[in-house]
């Protein structure tokens, strides 16, 4: 059964609440009016920079930490008032920023940061080339998903059976002793 927008809008406030609890200090109601206007500047220096270093993978981590500020912020004012609605526009922007910024990079330049940000085995994951759909990678390092987001999960899951796959002599150390000794 598909999810409804309702439930979707559910996981994203979740999303939002725990980087809140997690990134932010505490909530008072004199943060919550000061947030929408740091999200909006930290959505407007994220823009500025994904334009300024558009196809350049060394500007991700500036990109992605200030959009990350901004869920902050928008954590915080969820926290305070539960209605995704009021923080919506700001998250599709985000998610958007990102999405346009990590587009336009090359499928190496994306491996190589998901492996920066952890993701194992990112050289095997496959793009997907049909009308619409976003390469996985893309998916996978867009910070307005939470790691635990189903789709994110299935990537990894599916690079790991690859890697299992393409190399099956190997067992967990020798893949630990791989990824230590790169």
């Amino acid at each position: 059964m598909a999810k409804t927008r309702e439930s979707s809008h559910q996981t994203h406030l979740n999303w939002l609440m725990r980087l809140a609890i997690t990134v932010a200090s505490a909530l008072t109601p004199a943060n919550a009016s000061d947030s929408a206007d740091r999200i909006a500047g930290s959505l407007a220096l994220a823009r500025q920079i994904a334009d300024r270093y558009r196809g350049d993978h060394t500007a991700w981590i500036q990109v992605r930490n200030n959009v990350r500020d901004a869920l902050a912020h928008m954590g915080r004012i969820t926290a305070l008032h539960p209605d995704f609605a009021i923080v919506e526009d700001a998250f599709v922007e985000a998610r958007e920023l990102c999405r346009s910024y990590l587009v336009g990079l090359t499928h190496e330049q994306r491996v190589q940061l998901a492996s920066y940000e952890g993701f194992r085995h990112a050289h095997l994951v496959e793009e997907s080339h049909e009308e619409g759909r976003d390469p996985a990678l893309v998916i996978v390092l867009n910070p307005v998903y939470a790691p635990e987001t189903p789709v994110k999960q299935r990537v990894q899951e599916a690079a790991d059976r690859r890697f299992a796959e393409r190399y099956p002599a190997l067992n967990v150390g020798d893949v630990m002793f791989v990824m230590v000794a790169a």
